[in-house]
Parts: C-alpha cells; structure tokens; sequence
C-alpha cells in the first residue's frame, strides 16, 4: 500500500539540520516520492552524470552493473524494476528503474555514496546485516541528523542513518496499509534493501551526480497581432524574415497546410502564388523530391529513447523499430541499404558508450518530406503554435480564411515531443534541444536561430535546483550557443481547493513550469487578446516567483481565444501560454530581421524586448516586465 505523502515528506525533510540532506542527496525528492506510493513500480528517471563524466560512459558502466544484479537476484524483472533500455543523450541517462535497483546499483556510483553513506570504507554500512548491531540504527532513527554510534563507539555517519529510515522507511511500507512501520521493522528492511547492494568496481565509483524523473512533458494549453503592434511593425520597418528559421518544440507541424506553403517560387519554378500553388511536396522527373513547404525538416523525437537503444537497432530485427524505418527498410534498393548502415554505425557507436554523435542519430530521427512517408502530426497542439508564430493562409487559397502570423515568411523546423494524445517526456525535449545545437554545429551560420517551447514540466518546489534540472541545463547550452529560447510560462496560476467551508478558487504563486524557469529562457506570461490593459494577466497564466526567489515571467503576450490554423485543414480557437509563447519568438525573429547584428545574441535580445514591454500596472510577479510592445523594441535599437 502506498504510504502518506505527508508522513514520507517527514522522513524525507526532518526537522533541524535533517532538511538539508534532502538537497545534499543526489536522488531528488519527487522520487523518493514516487516511489514511497509504489515501491515495486518501475520510474522513468534521467541521470545526471558526475562533472566531465561522459553520459555513455554512465550508460556502460549501468548496463554492466546492471547485469550483475538480474544475475545475482532471484526476483524477477518485473518485482525489482530492473532496466528497460538504458539510453543517453550528450547530457543524460535515462533508465526505467524499480526502487531496489536504483538503491542497490545507481546509488553505490555517485560521490555522495563514497563520500559520506560509505565514508568509512563501508564498515558502518556492513553491520547493518549484523542483528546484535541493530539495536544502534534503530536508536539513530530518531535523530538521524546527529547519527548514532554502536556499543564500541563507533560512529555511525548522519547521512548512512538518513538512507536507512528512508529506504526502510519506503520498502517496510509496502505491505501496510498507509502507515508507517516501527524502528525495527524500518532497520529490517533497510538491512535487506541495502545487503544486497551491487559493489562498485574500479571506473564505476563517482559516475553519476543526480537522479530525478523523466518528467512528463505537455502542451500548455486573431486580432492578437495588433495587440502586440506586429502589424504596424511590419508595415514601418518593411521586415521580412525569410532568412530566418525558427524550431517548434512541440507536437508536430503539419507541413500539407496551406499556412505554410511557400510563396516565393525557386529558381526554375513557375510562380508559386495563388490557386495554382503547388502541392508540399512534389517529385521531379529525376525522381529527386522538392518541397514546396516553409517547414525546412520534420524530426520525430517521441521515440528517441527506442532509437538510442543499442538492443532495437538492428536491421535483421525490423520488427524493433518505428513503423517508418520499418517501411524503408522493406523498399529495395541502395536506400534501403544506405538506412541499414546507417543503423548499424548508430548502433556500434552507441554500444561503445562513446559520446552521442547526432550526426548519426539524425537521419533515423528526421521525417522525410516524400508523399506516402510523411504524415501530418495528429494532434492539433504545435500546428497551432506554428500558426500564430509564422502562418500566411491567404484569402484566395482553396481552404478558405485569412491568417497571417507574426512572420508570415518564416522557415520552421518541426521538431515533434509530444505524441497523438499531446503526452511526451523530458528526455525527448533534451534530445530536441540537442539537436537543433548538432545543426548549428555542422555549419559555418546559424540553421536555427530561435526555439519555441510552448509546453510545461511541472517543477515540483521541494525538489534540489529550481532552474537547475535537466531540461533548463539544456536551454542553457543553447542559449550558450547563440539560440534564442522562448517558453511558455505555464497554465498553474489558477488552484482550486476544498476547505471546511466547501470549495475556493484561488490563484497560485511559486508556479513557472519548465522549462519557463530556465534563466536565460524568455518566459511568457497570457494576457487577453485585445483588452489587456482592462483584463490584465489571465487567470490561469503561471506566476512568479521561481522556486529559488527569480523573476518572472520576463513578460506577458495575448494568450486567449487566439485563432490560428489546425490540421484538416481547419481553423481553431485556444488559450494558454502555449499561445503566449509564439508572439514573443515572432517578436525576436522580427529584431533579428532588421538588425542583423542581434543573430546569435539570445540574451541582448531579451534585454531589447522585455526593457520596451509595456506596464500593465500589474504585479511583477504577475505580469514579469509588461506586455510585449513589438513596435517599440524595434524602435529602441
């Protein structure tokens, strides 16, 4: 049964100096947590690695270690959690891993471990299976800030008693009912948990640095282009952002929209404009493919984990990967055998533990713009987003309305997280954010010169490091690298509770999501779409601070009732942040646009566009600098 969240925060956080071995521990609480409801489950979690300590060489070193643990226990897989595909990214692992497992073979490869739990060689930690012994873990429990010492005098290390009443704590409460167990039966357990510990030998001591969940990843869910003066802008400044590109993050862009369409015609092309526009996608005579859509590529990252797994990438085994691989390794000839090679260097490579090459990962992860390979995303999310940020869906088109985006002339890249049913992971927003850097990286110039991350990762307040997880560590590589990184704020701000007097609505403080609480991230706030001034910041817009005392948002967009183009095609109506987001990367795109200078400048460009936002006369914490003034921003360089 699964223990209270409140008794397992007490053994988790203590009183006194207890609460400061929570942060000093390398798994983070919402996984001690998670795994206090169900101790027999299996976590998605990331590992961080230890300093300069390659991600593969963690992956090695775990698959190894975790093979003389299956080896060595007679449970089976299922009762102890033991992998599912180690995979890893250039920053992290990720492993599916039940609470024995992580205990006995992850915990024993951090510094942490070494440093205080086995501080004295281990002899502290081996006489916990010894009966006359235990007497003495029993008496630490209760003041496991102080330790304890055995009846020879013997210290036994604070962080040692702590790791008892929390593993035993968790693993002798699974066959209660919701309560929690007694010292003894706290000792006995953690003696059985922690005896059967996997010894760490040689380079597998101090690999890993921290444990945290792979969290689950969501969307955060138009007159609103005059709101933010795009149009007066545009008109002004005369500003095209045909050179640019520009990533969606997100669910998929639907690349057959006639939102999207290319309307500049190529060298050797008939004009492309009006009812005769080209199809997407079209092959020439040569049987070479041309596309006629402003998405420059579409990636597929949702089964990123599968495809850095060195057990399905193997061509004699189709039936281990993506349906799409699987259909172009059925086509016979030299495509076909280029994508088997292909296969199998990712895999070699990969089962070397060296560091992720993406320029191997890429053309398995990438969506090729052919009729009968590609498919539109089903779920409408990231189209959406597309749409108010770069649409040029023009009156005379066969389908209809009249939407015209921030940029209607932008290139997008689709880079798709979140599956059908709008769910994703942290690990496929990592590896997005990876590589779109690779593709930075293999050129001379930008490819990409902005992201938007209109989704949100619930950043629970407790945990070590607000800004400082896995996927805001991410953001700022690439900010690092010259990108402008834009995100939703999240959709938190408005909490329903019950009370004895019945249910109150309130609003909620301390609520950014990620990857909003990156530092160098422009995070955005919603405000209505026309009457901002009145209105104010929507009610459900995520608000301030973060959970370490930050600012923001940075600044506040019109996130309600926005309309924008949908797969169908078709037009439709949301609100959310996830509708913020985009005016603001439009916004950027525009001042890269008419001051060159700016590329590769993400953090002079958030100074530009948050220092001219204008004050809706609202909290700091609320509306973060004001609302976005486009025309301004440009108007000050």
């Amino acid at each position: 049964m699964a223990i209270e969240r409140v008794l397992l925060e007490g053994i988790l956080f203590g009183t006194g100096e207890g609460r400061r071995w929570t942060q000093d521990s390398p798994v983070l609480p919402d996984v001690w947590l998670a795994f206090g409801e169900d101790p027999r489950a299996g976590l998605d979690l990331l590992l961080t690695p230890h300093r300069s300590t390659r991600a593969g060489a963690v992956a090695t070193a775990l698959r190894t270690r975790l093979q003389r643990h299956r080896r060595d226990h007679s449970a089976t897989d299922t009762a102890h959690g033991a992998s599912a595909a180690v995979v890893y990214t250039l920053s992290s692992v990720a492993a599916r891993l039940g609470f024995e497992t992580l205990v006995q073979v992850v915990l024993p490869m951090t510094p942490w471990w070494t440093s205080y739990v086995a501080s004295d060689d281990g002899l502290a930690l081996s006489r916990l299976g010894v009966r006359a012994h235990r007497r003495a873990f029993a008496d630490a429990l209760d003041h496991p800030e102080a330790g304890g010492r055995f009846g020879d005098g013997t210290r036994i290390p604070p962080e040692l008693a702590w790791m008892v009443r929390t593993v035993g704590t968790i693993s002798a409460s699974s066959a209660r009912a919701r309560a929690l167990p007694d010292r003894t039966q706290v000792v006995s357990a953690a003696a059985r948990v922690l005896g059967g510990v996997v010894p760490v030998e040689g380079a597998e001591r101090g690999l890993v640095w921290l444990v945290n969940r792979n969290r689950p990843a969501a969307p955060a869910v138009y007159r609103s282009a005059l709101t933010v003066k795009a149009d007066a802008a545009r008109r002004l400044f005369e500003v095209s952002c045909a050179e640019l590109s520009w990533a969606v993050i997100d669910s998929g862009i639907d690349a057959t929209h006639p939102a999207f369409l290319r309307r500049d015609g190529r060298p050797g092309d008939e004009a492309a404009d009006g009812p005769d526009l080209p199809g997407p996608f079209e092959q020439r005579p040569d049987g070479r493919w041309r596309d006629n859509t402003r998405i420059a590529a579409t990636y597929d990252l949702t089964e990123v984990r599968s495809l850095l797994d060195p057990d399905t990438l193997d061509p004699e085994h189709p039936e281990r990967l993506p349906e799409r691989l699987r259909r172009r390794l059925e086509a016979d000839g030299p495509e076909s055998d280029l994508l088997r090679r292909q296969i199998g260097d990712l895999a070699r490579h990969l089962d070397a533990g060296r560091e992720l090459d993406w320029s191997l990962a890429e053309p398995l992860v990438e969506i090729r713009h052919r009729t009968g390979e590609y498919a539109p995303p089903e779920h409408d999310h990231g189209t959406h987003v597309a749409g108010i940020l770069a649409s040029d869906w023009r009156r005379d088109d066969p389908e209809l309305p009249l939407i015209e985006g921030i940029c209607p002339d932008l290139r997008l890249y689709d880079l798709r997280v979140l599956g059908p049913d709008g769910s994703g992971d942290e690990l496929s927003v990592i590896s997005a954010l990876q590589l779109i850097r690779h593709l930075n990286a293999r050129h001379d110039y930008f490819v990409v010169h902005g992201v938007n991350l209109s989704l949100s990762i619930h950043h629970d307040v407790a945990n070590f490091a607000c800004g400082r997880t896995p996927v805001c560590d991410e953001c700022e590589r690439l900010t690092g690298a010259g990108v402008v990184v834009v995100a939703a704020a999240g959709n938190q701000g408005y909490l329903r509770y019950l009370t004895e007097a019945g249910p109150t609505e309130s609003y909620q403080g301390i609520s950014i999501t990620d990857p909003g609480n990156a530092e160098s991230a422009i995070t955005v706030g919603a405000t209505h779409r026309q009457r901002p001034h009145t209105y104010g910041v929507s009610y459900f817009s995520s608000r301030g601070p973060t959970g370490d005392g930050r600012t923001k948002p940075d600044l506040v967009a019109p996130g309600e009732k926005i309309s924008a183009p949908v797969p169908g095609p078709d037009l439709r109506r949301k609100d959310g942040t996830s509708m913020a987001a985009p005016h603001v990367s439009g916004a950027a795109a525009l001042l890269m646009a008419r001051y060159n200078e700016l590329v590769g400048q993400p953090l002079r460009i958030k100074h530009i566009l948050t220092s001219n936002a204008t004050d809706l006369g609202r909290e700091r914490y609320f509306q973060g600098a004001g609302m976005l003034d486009l025309l301004r921003a440009l108007q000050s360089v």
